[in-house]
């Protein structure tokens, strides 16, 4: 006796096709992005502002050749980063032949905004490999015979290379939005913008700290009329 399965298959067909799908959740191709760890990095961050604020101001048009004034508006979030920040691109402005003014109205606006993005349940991320883990990798590729203890110590070894050497890092779950603009009265001039990883024990250096504690005291003054208290 021969059996059919066409009309299983069709079944089978038809419950997928009334089955309803969800989309499957994927991600963006790997890309890198750097995290700041030290004051040093802070200076080079307002180093890279600086030097794509002078090819935008001076770089063209017709200030090209010409000092341009700036006034870079203080902080508005007394953080540690914020007045790092404040006090080392007044540097390398000047340093690049900008015009910094302590008067507002002195020249074009420096503002800048600092945003702390903290994410959680980002699920599962793979590190990239680093050179020596690379490096190691394919040679365990190549050798189809490299699956012994000594092999797993090498490769082992080899991450511990990348780490020592900064090609990997912890993954944070804390981020900072740099957004620098240059105003000309109610007109953006230019806007830049920077994305970093912070250290999640770093977190506090880059948010804003309230204002100080009212430490004055009110005292209530009671009038008298007699009496030799009352002199």
């Amino acid at each position: 006796m021969k059996i059919s399965y066409a009309p299983l298959v069709i079944l089978c067909l038809g419950l997928g096709a009334c089955a309803s799908q969800v989309p499957v959740a994927t991600t963006y191709p790997v890309s890198f992005q750097r995290k700041m760890q030290a004051a040093e990095h802070w200076d080079i961050l307002t180093a890279h502002v600086a030097n794509r604020l002078q090819d935008s101001l001076v770089g063209s048009g017709p200030q090209q050749g010409r000092p341009v004034a700036l006034y870079v508006e203080q902080p508005r979030y007394n953080s540690e980063f914020g007045i790092a920040f404040h006090n080392l691109l007044i540097t390398h402005l000047l340093e690049r032949g900008f015009l910094v003014s302590e008067n507002p109205g002195g020249g074009y606006a420096v503002s800048y905004d600092v945003q702390v993005v903290t994410h959680k349940d980002r699920g599962f991320i793979r590190p990239t490999p680093g050179l020596f883990t690379a490096l190691t990798g394919s040679v365990l590729v190549l050798d189809a015979t490299a699956q012994s203890n000594p092999a797993t110590a090498a490769m082992m070894g080899a991450v511990g290379l990348d780490v020592a050497t900064g090609f990997i890092v912890d993954q944070p779950n804390s981020e900072i939005i740099v957004t620098t603009s240059v105003m000309s009265g109610d007109r953006y001039v230019t806007r830049l913008r920077d994305i970093y990883y912070v250290s999640d024990n770093n977190v506090g250096q880059y948010i804003a700290k309230g204002p100080p504690p009212v430490t004055t005291r009110i005292m209530e003054v009671v009038g008298c009329t007699s009496g030799p208290q009352c002199y």
